[in-house]
């Protein structure tokens, strides 16, 4: 007879299997890799925000990244530590429940927001002269909202299925929560769940990489067409950056699922590549925008020199 668990029920997440001399150093190596990403993002965000000659549409889709970031890494990171410092593993159903959706839900917007960037660069270089009455306040916060709300909405309804299966088990043997997780502590058939698992993986993937090739067709017509060298320069190198992103955060995903796959991976080397996609994507986007941005690298220096140097 299977036992069903109630709202306050606890689960065992069995997270890293290492040894107590291993722990420490994970523990701090982990607080590291956060605090870079922490730092990383909020210095993005908070120049973006506080500089006025930011407050144009592609730096503010960055600002709208870092936020996206943010919430990924912060969803994993902070328990992934305090599971390296206990031996007793617990969560409640409740906060398991929101760690994945925040997980989940970091995923499609992230994939949402890069989408809109993509459009953004699409208008700026093929259609210059028109950007600025295209791209208009009003259209930006519609595109992000749209960002936003639509992977809201795709999550909370694949949430909405999961929560009405009746749960019959309590382990998870995963380093963090997450949808699939969640519906295997179930007995019941989860064959709708999984249908719409992989609906909203191909539809976003599919959305972005067919927007990203249309959008970097025209462009890359664009620039054959363009005389000036210096033109097609600032094209490039403006697009650089945002390409960049979207390749490591794609191929990060498409390395995750393939080595979870292998069964002769190693558990521990499984579960690290589970929560791959929550920390490098967040961790280099904060670098590729400083470097490949010059406007708000140097932002990020005068900010830096006028608090270290607030007299000179």
């Amino acid at each position: 007879m299977n036992t069903t668990f109630d709202d306050s029920s606890m689960l065992s997440l069995e997270g890293f299997i290492v040894s107590p001399e291993a722990a420490h150093p994970l523990f701090l190596l982990t607080l590291a890799v956060y605090l870079v990403i922490f730092i990383g993002n909020v210095t993005a965000f908070s120049v973006i925000v506080f500089q006025k000659n930011l407050h144009k549409p592609m730096y503010l889709m960055i600002c709208n990244m870092s936020v996206c970031d943010l919430i990924g890494s912060t969803a994993v990171m902070p328990r992934l530590m305090a599971d390296f410092l206990t031996e007793v593993r617990y969560i409640s159903y409740a906060a398991c429940v929101v760690q994945a959706f925040c997980i989940h839900f970091y995923g499609s917007a992230a994939q949402m927001i890069l989408t809109v960037m993509a459009y953004d660069r699409y208008i700026a270089i093929c259609d210059p002269l028109r950007y600025n009455s295209k791209m208009t306040t009003r259209t930006l916060v519609k595109l992000c909202s749209l960002a936003w709300g639509g992977a809201f909405v795709l999550i909370i309804i694949l949430f909405a299925l999961t929560l009405m299966l009746p749960r019959c088990r309590s382990r998870i043997v995963e380093a963090s929560c997450s949808n699939a997780a969640l519906f295997l502590l179930s007995c019941a058939d989860t064959t709708v769940n999984n249908i719409y698992g992989l609906f909203i993986t191909v539809f976003l993937s599919g959305l972005s990489f067919l927007v990203i090739v249309w959008t970097y067709s025209k462009i890359l017509i664009t620039c054959l067409y363009k005389r000036q060298s210096s033109s097609k320069s600032k094209a490039i190198h403006t697009c650089a950056t945002h390409l960049t992103v979207y390749i490591i955060f794609e191929f990060t995903i498409l390395f995750t699922i393939i080595m979870q796959r292998f069964q002769n991976v190693s558990p521990n080397a499984r579960k690290m590549f589970g929560v791959l996609i929550m920390t490098f994507p967040p961790c280099v986007n904060p670098l590729i925008y400083g470097i490949h941005t010059k406007k708000i690298r140097n932002n990020v220096l005068k900010c830096l020199k006028n608090t270290i140097l607030p007299n000179q």
